[in-house]
């Protein structure tokens, strides 16, 4: 029997060995897992052949139409399209490999010939019958050298001694091997290298991978490896160490730590990475990203320390977001203090500010405000659309005039905003201009 296959030999042009093989194994693996029928594989160095065996089933013709499978929704499964069994002969032959498929009583003799019918090369199978009928799946791929099988199989998690270097989660296993650093597997089959991961990682579930199925969408990617440490952690307490490593160097396997997602790492994690950040930068850091951040916390007399953003998200779970800091901090005012409490110098210095910045940007006592801050590190602040400003501070002329450039700024915007950093600019030059021109 002879059936010509609607498959043109140039589909998929940049499938060769591996990836034919990839796809026959899949699918003894799934066949092991769904028809409890046992995988095999084994090598005969004699005759530079590899075989793929699964006892106790057998191929119907079916299996040879494009689409015919019985894994949708079985997201134990490997494969779910019904085509790897062909594709993957078909990378196969074209590579130059004699494929051979003992079914039952059948032996199938896959072949590319130009096919009269379709005008093309085309995946021809022959049929005929073997020498007894036997309950399995042989397939035996010639031209397989045993260093080249040495070099594919740790490409298959399933056909190796059981790997203790790996933590099992609900996502997937996280793989702490030197030798699978970097390595991303999907069901036990690898699918890329990515030099940017620590760590290893073998994804289960639905995951999403490309056409050529040699690489997981990165968004999906990231969301799982946060997934499997979540989960890893409290498993191993020993694994807090070189995450806050992979932390540190912003690594690829913590770039699905985001604002949102870092919630949902255990507790011992998040509040760790604080006492951490604390006893390495000091009780009244907090992490910032960039540096306007880092300037407007200084003002309200908190360090500001630059972080990446993995880090960030991880510690504003515990100390809030900056936006929250600068809120609370604006609370801070202990004091307020009437014109006769104010020294002569401390009245000079603070008209003679608010007359310069009034030329740009119109200021009068009734919206100013000076007070006691809780940290002696303020300067001041805007707050309800007044101007506070710190008493301890307007006894320095310079000082009191830069406080009030940046407070009286702020009636056009927030810290770090544009329009905020836009009129802290046009005031110092209007008042550049008045000191220049003598008046």
């Amino acid at each position: 029997m002879k059936i010509e296959l609607t498959i043109e030999t140039s589909y998929l042009p940049t499938w060769g060995s591996f990836e034919g093989l990839r796809e026959l194994i899949q699918n003894g693996k799934d066949a092991e897992t769904e028809h409890n029928a046992p995988l095999e594989v084994r090598h005969k160095s004699d005759t530079n052949t590899l075989v793929i065996e699964n006892s106790g089933a057998t191929l119907p013709h079916e299996a040879l139409l494009f689409g015919h499978t019985t894994k949708v929704g079985r997201e134990e499964l490997i494969g779910k399209f019904g085509e790897g069994l062909k594709l993957g002969v078909l990378a196969l032959v074209r590579a130059g490999h004699e494929v051979k498929i003992r079914s039952g009583s059948e032996v199938w003799l896959p072949k590319i010939e130009r096919s009269d019918k379709f005008n093309a090369d085309v995946l021809v199978i022959y049929i005929e019958k073997g020498r007894q009928p036997k309950e399995r799946v042989q397939i035996e791929v010639s031209n397989v050298t045993k260093e080249e099988w040495g070099m594919m199989k740790p490409c298959f998690l399933f056909l190796n001694k059981v790997n203790k270097d790996r933590i099992e989660t609900t996502y997937g296993a996280l793989l702490v091997s030197e030798a699978d650093i970097g390595k991303i597997f999907v069901k036990g089959i690898f699918v890329e290298h990515d030099p940017k991961l620590k760590f290893g990682y073998d994804l289960t579930k639905d995951v999403q991978v490309d056409r050529d199925r040699k690489m997981v969408a990165r968004w999906d990617l990231d969301w799982r490896m946060r997934s499997i440490w979540q989960e890893s952690i409290p498993q191993r307490q020993e694994l807090m160490a070189p995450f806050f490593e992979a932390i540190e160097a912003n690594s690829g396997d913590v770039s699905g730590i985001t604002d949102s997602g870092a919630q949902y790492l255990p507790d011992e994690v998040k509040n760790a990475a604080v006492a951490a950040f604390k006893a390495k930068y000091g009780a009244d850091a907090l992490p910032v990203e960039n540096l306007a951040d880092s300037k407007d916390l200084e003002h309200l007399g908190k360090r500001g320390v630059m972080v990446n953003k993995p880090l960030k998200a991880i510690l504003q779970t515990i100390l809030g977001t900056v936006e929250k800091m600068k809120s609370e901090l604006a609370n801070e005012v202990v004091t307020f203090y009437s014109w006769s409490d104010l020294s002569q110098e401390e009245r000079t210095n603070l008209e003679s500010s608010m007359a310069l910045v009034s030329q740009a940007a119109p200021i009068t006592l009734n919206e100013v405000d000076v007070v006691d801050f809780r940290s002696p590190n303020i300067l001041g602040m805007h707050k309800a659309g007044r101007v506070l400003m710190s008493k301890a501070k307007l006894a320095d002329r310079d000082t009191t005039l830069e406080t009030m450039v940046h407070e009286v700024a702020h009636h056009v915007g927030g810290d770090g905003d544009h329009r905020h950093v836009a009129e802290i600019e046009r005031i110092w030059s209007k008042i550049v201009s008045i000191l220049r021109s003598g008046k």
